[in-house]
């Protein structure tokens, strides 16, 4: 299964935001650089580098927004043996391994994977824009650590029956 967590429209909405920021950041100081070096009579140093520092930061953003760099994609990808999750457009991608997984604690925001050797890795839930979305990867987490026995929230589920004997 595998779950794009910023579709077209907010993946858009994201560039825009960077745009906006980038241009705000780089023409303010582009402004207040200007100002320091024609509108002032006694020249700042200190004034002037940080108008440069605020241009420089806002290219950054400029970039993403322009897509002269692109964004990396945020996802949840769920496999029988392993699930990988990047759940921001700059975050880093987290691999777990079911069989690695001893519980699972379920709540309303975050989902704590508690691993072989008492390590615990976090998917926070509220870090995922549509709460649809959010709601669709907790309950696949959910039926799939059911399936493979794993205990959540402190209780083993049961062994399977088939619903059906003929």
């Amino acid at each position: 299964m595998y779950v794009n967590l910023y579709p077209g429209k907010q993946l858009r909405n994201a560039k825009r935001s960077m745009l906006l920021v980038g241009l705000f950041l780089f023409i303010g100081g582009g402004y207040a650089l200007l100002r320091e070096f024609f509108w002032i009579e006694e020249f700042r140093q200190g004034w002037a580098l940080a108008s440069a520092g605020l241009m420089l930061l806002g290219v950054l953003p400029l970039a993403y927004g322009t897509e002269l760099l692109h964004f990396k994609d945020a996802f949840f990808f769920m496999t029988p043996q392993r699930l990988s999750y990047r759940l921001t457009l700059f975050g880093s991608e987290k691999v777990i391994e079911w069989a690695q997984v001893e519980e699972l604690h379920i709540t309303r925001h975050v989902i704590s994977f508690l691993l072989a050797g008492g390590h615990v890795q976090r998917l926070r839930l509220h870090a995922i824009q549509d709460a649809s979305l959010a709601r669709h990867v907790s309950r696949s987490i959910h039926l799939a650590a059911m399936e493979k026995g794993i205990m959540i929230n402190g209780v083993k589920p049961s062994p399977s029956e088939p619903a059906l004997q003929v």
